[in-house]
């Protein structure tokens, strides 16, 4: 396991090393670690190495139990995976931020929670950019992202921070073309003079282990890794 760990922590070390490289707008991307499958003694060893790191987790359960076990210690926790409403009230108040905002019926569902528990709760807007109908979010046009805005610009207890979307499972240089659509959207909502006083586009959330550099290139301000970090095969 000491073995296992200080691979981990130089995977880790280097990856954050590369990211001074696309700083924007004097900020450095956010790193991400997907711990989805690993051990709770693995991730607490880690914890206890490393500054106050992004942990992401995919699935409630699984995410809740880790937390329950680890989230004493210094990190920051993020729910990056497809949330079911019967799940929110689970969730909010444990995670500083949800990247799978994925449906109106959702947001109102964290807005009713929040509200009733005093809780106010920052996510991501997840934008299905490749429609191959194999991942969530909404339609990626500026017209949908604004709609969306629209419907849920009297929430007090839900805060968007920026958009989201997972790229199609291809060479990475076939992914450029989504990632740049991203970031278009992104910018572009910067500077919708008619953005809700709950909505701040500050997080711009693409590129995994498969693909992340090219995300970084596109102008990702917060990537999310996983088998580049643990050193699981990478399926393409």
């Amino acid at each position: 396991m000491v073995n296992v760990e200080n691979q981990v922590v130089k995977n880790y070390q280097r990856i954050l090393s590369l990211l001074a490289r696309y700083t924007h707008s004097g900020e450095q991307p956010q790193l991400v670690i997907v711990t989805k499958n690993q051990s709770v003694e693995l991730i607490s060893k880690l914890l206890s190495r490393l500054e106050r790191p992004i942990i992401g987790e995919n699935r409630v359960q699984e995410a809740l139990q880790k937390f329950k076990k680890c989230g004493a210690l210094s990190a920051d926790w993020h729910f990056i995976g497809h949330l079911q409403r019967n799940k929110v009230k689970k969730v909010i108040g444990k995670f500083s931020l949800i990247h799978s905002l994925d449906r109106f019926s959702l947001a109102k569902e964290i807005q009713k929670r929040g509200a009733n528990e005093n809780i106010i709760t920052n996510c991501l807007l997840q934008i299905d950019i490749c429609q191959d109908g194999s991942k969530y979010g909404i339609h990626p046009s500026e017209e949908a992202i604004k709609d969306f805005f629209m419907k849920i610009a009297t929430f007090s207890h839900l805060k968007i921070r920026g958009l989201m979307t997972i790229a199609p499972f291809v060479a990475p240089e076939e992914t450029r073309f989504y990632f740049k659509r991203m970031r278009t959207f992104f910018e572009n909502m910067k500077n919708f003079q008619a953005l809700p006083s709950n909505i701040e586009m500050k997080i711009l959330s693409m590129g995994m282990s498969n693909d992340y550099i090219i995300a970084l290139e596109e102008g990702a301000t917060m990537i999310r890794l996983g088998s580049a970090i643990f050193g699981e095969p990478t399926y393409i």
